[in-house]
C-alpha cells in the first residue's frame, strides 16, 4: 500500500520549490528594471573593463612626480562652455624615476578612443593659495597677460576721461605755483637753473656755433646783400616821406605818412632759415643726448635731496589735493564702468558657464581652496598629434623653479 503521508509531503515539497522559483523569477524581473540594478550592472561592467582594459579605453602618459597623482584620481574634460565632464579615472601609477611617474587612465565607455589619435594630459597641483587659484582660473594665460587685457579694457576710460582734466589741473597748478613761489622755493629753482646752465655751457656754446654756421649756409652772401638793399631802400623811402610831411607841415597839414618796416629777409628766406635751424637743433639733441642727460643728472643728483623733501612735504600734497584728487573724483564713474565691463567679460571668459554654473577651473580652485579635496587636477585634451604628452595647465613662472 502507498504511504499517503509520504506522497503528500513530496507534492508539498515540489509545489513549494516551484513557487520559490517563480517568486525568484518575478523578483528578478522587478528588481532588474530598477535604477539600483542598472548601477550594479554598470559597476560590474566597470570592474570587468578595469580588470582587462583595451587600448582604446586607456591613456598612458608620463607626468611630473611633484603632481602626486594616485589611483582613483578623477580625470576631466572641459566641455562646451567650460563645463566640467568626468571622463575617466587613474587606475595605475608607477614610478619611472625620482621626478617622473607613469599613470594609466581608464576612460569611460562614452570617451573610449577619444585619445587614440594623441593629445595632451594636462595637470595642475592643488591650489592651496589665492595666488595659485587665480593663476589656475586665468590659465592658460599667465597673470601679466590677463593684466594686458584689463589694461586694454580700462585704460581708454582713464585716457579719455581722467587724463585731460588732470593735465589741465596740473598745468594750471604748476603755472600758479611758479607765479607765487615763496623765497625758499625761488632760491632752490634759481640755484638749480644756474647750476644747469654752468653744466651745459660747453654744449650751449657748441649749439650756438652750429646754428650760426647753418644760418650762414642758408642765407649766404646773396641773402645778406638782398637784406641790405631792402633795408636801404626802406630807409630812403621813409626819409622821402619825412621830408614830404615836413613840407606839408608848413602849409598846415599835420597828417603824417605811413612808414614802412620791412623785414631784413624775404618770407621765403625766413621760412627756409627757420626750417634749417629747427633741423639743426633736432640733430644736435639727437647727437648729444647722452651729454645732455648726463648734465641734467649731475645737477638733479646734486639737488635730489632738496627736491625730494620739497615734493614730499609741499609740492606733492598740493598737486594731489588740487589736481589728482578732484580729477579722479569727477571722472571715476567712467573708469568704474569700464572696470565693471572688464569684470563681466572676465566672468564670462573664465568663471561661469552660460547657465551660471562654475567652469571647470573655477570649480576645482574652489574645491581645493576650501579643503574639499587635495587631489591634483587632470584634464584630457584630444589632439591629432599621434602621441599623448603631459602639459602643465598653469605655465611656470620663474619662481616655480621648473
Amino acid at each position: 500500500m502507498w504511504d499517503r503521508s509520504y506522497r503528500w509531503q513530496r507534492l508539498a515539497r515540489i509545489s513549494a520549490g516551484c513557487a520559490t522559483v517563480i517568486a525568484l523569477l518575478v523578483a528578478f524581473a522587478i528588481v532588474g528594471n530598477t535604477e539600483g540594478a542598472a548601477r550594479a550592472a554598470d559597476g560590474l561592467a566597470e570592474i570587468s573593463r578595469e580588470a582587462s582594459p583595451d587600448a582604446a579605453a586607456q591613456v598612458v602618459c608620463n607626468v611630473p612626480a611633484e603632481l602626486k597623482v594616485r589611483e582613483g584620481v578623477l580625470v576631466f574634460r572641459e566641455g562646451k562652455d567650460g563645463k566640467a565632464e568626468i571622463v575617466g579615472r587613474v587606475i595605475g601609477v608607477t614610478s619611472v624615476d625620482a621626478s617622473t611617474d607613469n599613470v594609466r587612465v581608464l576612460l569611460t565607455p562614452s570617451q573610449a578612443g577619444a585619445m587614440s589619435a594623441g593629445g595632451k594630459l594636462r595637470g595642475a597641483s592643488p591650489t592651496l593659495s589665492v595666488e595659485d587659484a587665480f593663476r589656475l582660473i586665468i590659465s592658460p594665460d599667465i597673470p601679466r597677460e590677463e593684466l594686458v587685457i584689463a589694461r586694454d579694457a580700462i585704460w581708454p576710460a582713464i585716457e579719455t576721461s581722467v587724463l585731460p582734466d588732470l593735465k589741465e589741473r596740473v598745468t594750471r597748478e604748476l603755472t600758479t605755483s611758479f607765479e607765487d613761489l615763496d623765497e625758499e622755493d625761488s632760491t632752490l629753482l634759481n640755484e638749480t637753473v644756474t647750476d644747469l646752465r654752468t653744466e651745459m655751457a660747453p654744449l650751449e656754446e657748441e649749439l650756438l656755433n652750429r646754428l650760426a654756421n647753418r644760418a650762414w649756409e642758408v642765407i649766404g652772401v646773396s641773402g645778406v646783400a638782398e637784406g641790405i638793399m631792402r633795408k636801404t631802400g626802406e630807409g630812403a623811402e621813409n626819409t622821402y616821406k619825412d621830408v614830404k610831411d615836413w613840407v606839408k607841415g608848413w602849409w598846415g597839414d599835420k597828417e603824417e605818412s605811413e612808414k614802412t618796416n620791412k623785414d631784413f629777409l624775404t618770407e621765403e628766406r625766413a621760412a627756409a632759415l627757420r626750417i634749417a635751424l629747427e633741423e639743426e637743433v633736432e640733430k644736435f639733441i639727437n647727437e648729444k643726448r647722452g651729454d645732455i642727460e648726463k648734465a641734467f643728472n649731475t645737477v638733479l643728483n646734486k639737488r635730489r635731496a632738496d627736491f625730494i623733501a620739497k615734493f614730499e612735504g609741499k609740492w606733492g600734497p598740493k598737486l594731489y589735493e588740487n589736481a589728482l584728487k578732484p580729477s579722479w573724483l569727477e571722472n571715476e564713474h567712467h573708469v568704474l564702468e569700464a572696470a565693471e565691463g572688464y569684470a563681466a567679460d572676465f566672468a564670462k571668459r573664465r568663471l561661469l558657464t552660460s547657465e551660471g554654473g562654475p567652469r571647470l577651473l573655477l570649480a576645482y580652485a574652489l574645491r581645493t581652496s576650501l579643503d574639499i579635496t587635495n587631489e591634483p587636477l587632470l584634464v584630457i585634451r584630444p589632439e591629432n598629434t599621434g602621441k599623448v604628452e603631459y602639459e602643465w595647465i598653469m605655465p611656470p613662472l620663474a619662481k616655480d623653479n621648473r
